[in-house]
Formats: structure tokens, C-alpha cells, sequence
């Protein structure tokens, strides 16, 4: 049963105190970062027989890591390396539904970091790489625990990453807003009127239901 005039979102049994879904950006970024594991090296090789390479020739990605890794710090044997990063939520979360149903949009920047001592055509690998994340993640389902989302490419930027003290990175990163539907409710929880449970551990009070009653009914003759 779907919260009215909103099909396929769930609605709360009437006999729990339904809080309902709560989606994070770690879930979002597991859900990326599946999708790519799986898909992205076939995508690569997609993009080198489009280019005129010879598929496979292109190492595909070592590394896999979240945001918050010190660029400097990648062992060579970890690159090619894809990079997410899921800054926050950047757009106003839209409430529909009987119960508030939530949607937020996340920004995401995918980055492939590739090792420039391919020489010049280090730049063209990274870019290439660009191109099979975009194509991936625009064409593959990304389901974000249990939830269906959009991805919208933004856009892509390649650079030079330059350390002296250590090496030259050729990189692009691919920007994404990702939609989640059914983040939250805005409407779900235990009732207004309740208090805060003694031990937060525990499953919070149901709902009240009435689910049968008794009433006496005294015939009277007509008069």
C-alpha cells in the first residue's frame, strides 16, 4: 500500500510507531561504489573500442576509496584509483505524500586519479575514464538501500595534480546530483503526545488502534 497519490512508497502499519526510513550519505556512496566496482571495467573497455584501442589495454581501477584520503598518500599500486565524494545534500529536500515523504539531492564528484607516467597519454586515459563513469552511472540502476535514485551528470573537469615531493597525477573528476526519493518521513514517529522511552534501545511504543469495542443496545417498543 502506497502513501496516497505517491505510488511506491511504503506506507506505516497502523500498529508500529513507524519512524520510517533513514537514508545517509553512506549509503548513497556504498550504492555508487557498488555499481562501479561492477560495472565500470567493462564500460573502460567499451570506451577503448569506441577510441581505437585495443580493449583491455587500459588498467583498470586499483584503488577504491571514499572522500577524506590525502591524494599524496596513494601507494602506486593503488592507482588507477576512483575517488567518491558525496559533499552533502544541495538542493531543498521536497516533501510529498500523506506522511511527508521526504527527497533529497546529494552532490557527488566521482574522481579518477591516473598515474601521468603513461606520459602524455596518461591525460586521455583519465579522461576516458571520465567518460565510462558518466556513461555507467547515467545508464546503470543505482539503488540506494532498497530506494531507487536518479543521477543527473553535471559535468567534468580533468587537471594536472603536481607533488613535487612526490609524483604528477593526471586526474578527472564527474559531477552528479543524485536524487534519493524516500529518505525520511516527515510525518512518521511514535505519537505527538508520548514521552521519550526509558530505555532508547528498545522498539518505540505502537500506536494505538481500536480494534474492537462492545456496545450495549437497549431496544425500546415504538410508541
Amino acid at each position: 500500500m502506497g502513501v496516497a497519490g505517491y505510488s511506491g512508497f511504503a506506507a506505516a502499519p497502523v500498529d508500529q510507531a513507524e519512524v520510517g526510513p533513514m537514508i545517509t550519505g553512506g549509503d548513497l556512496e556504498a550504492a555508487i561504489l557498488a555499481v562501479l566496482r561492477g560495472w565500470l571495467p567493462a564500460y573502460i573497455a567499451e570506451g577503448e573500442r569506441q577510441h581505437g584501442w585495443m580493449a583491455g589495454s587500459t588498467p583498470t581501477p586499483r584503488g577504491w576509496v571514499l572522500t577524506g584520503r590525502d591524494l599524496q598518500k596513494f601507494p602506486a599500486d593503488q592507482l588507477p584509483a576512483i575517488i567518491v565524494m558525496a559533499g552533502g545534500i544541495v538542493l531543498t529536500p521536497r516533501k510529498e505524500g500523506g506522511r511527508g515523504v521526504l527527497s533529497a539531492f546529494w552532490g557527488v564528484e566521482i574522481g579518477a586519479v591516473f598515474n601521468a607516467a603513461w606520459g602524455t597519454s596518461s591525460r586521455q586515459h583519465a579522461q576516458l575514464y571520465a567518460a565510462a563513469i558518466r556513461t555507467c552511472l547515467m545508464q546503470r540502476p543505482l539503488e540506494v538501500a532498497d530506494t531507487m535514485a536518479s543521477v543527473d551528470w553535471r559535468g567534468e573537469v580533468y587537471d594536472e595534480l603536481d607533488f613535487p615531493t612526490t609524483r604528477t597525477y593526471s586526474a578527472s573528476v564527474v559531477s552528479f546530483n543524485v536524487e534519493v526519493r524516500e529518505v525520511a518521513w516527515a510525518d512518521g514517529g511514535p505519537p505527538p503526545i508520548t514521552d521519550p522511552p526509558q530505555d532508547p534501545t528498545q522498539p518505540l511504543d505502537p500506536w494505538t488502534e481500536v480494534a474492537q469495542t462492545e456496545v450495549t443496545v437497549e431496544n425500546q417498543p415504538p410508541k
